[in-house]
């Protein structure tokens, strides 16, 4: 047993993270306090994190492609999963109502950003401007509600109604 130096609660070892430095082998605060410390810094600091995150990710691009790739092989079932829900999200904001030339103007828009892949040399794709599954807002799968975007700016944008 251990007494927790921020909660001040004796805890079990396994509820410590290892610390070699350490002569016991583990830190001063249980995995509940850290976890809690970690949680408040992310939200104290959460743009100064993403901005070194995303520099960590433009200077190591090879390496995140990598780890990525490596986590989606490792992963199939979580990838189906997430793959099933955007498809049944895009089918359930697909109206019923939509005519035979919004359905056209929905398959140019991904036609498009094949296109300007080819032209340009880098990734595009359709961005929904409403997302299908916002946090406060959910648009519907149909032509006025998409936009060709590179890749880049619509991973940024992720699953935000941005006002312009």
């Amino acid at each position: 047993m251990k007494i927790c130096t921020k909660c001040g609660v004796e805890k079990k070892f396994d509820l410590f993270h290892k610390d070699k430095t350490r002569r016991d082998g583990l830190r001063n605060c249980c995995k509940l306090c850290v976890s809690a410390y970690m949680a408040e810094n992310h939200v104290k600091n959460k743009d100064k994190i993403v901005a070194k995150v995303v520099a960590w990710v433009s200077a190591n691009r090879e390496k995140h492609n990598a780890k990525c790739a490596r986590w989606v092989k490792n992963n199939p079932a979580s990838v189906n999963a997430r793959t099933a829900r955007r498809y049944a999200a895009k089918t359930r904001a697909t109206p019923a109502w939509l005519t035979a030339d919004d359905l056209w103007l929905i398959a140019e828009a991904y036609d498009l950003a094949k296109i300007r892949e080819k032209l340009f040399g880098f990734s595009w794709e359709v961005d929904h401007i409403v997302p299908l599954r916002g946090k406060c807002v959910s648009g519907l799968h149909v032509p006025w509600n998409l936009r060709v975007v590179p890749c880049s700016d619509n991973r940024r944008k992720s699953n935000k109604f941005e006002v312009a």
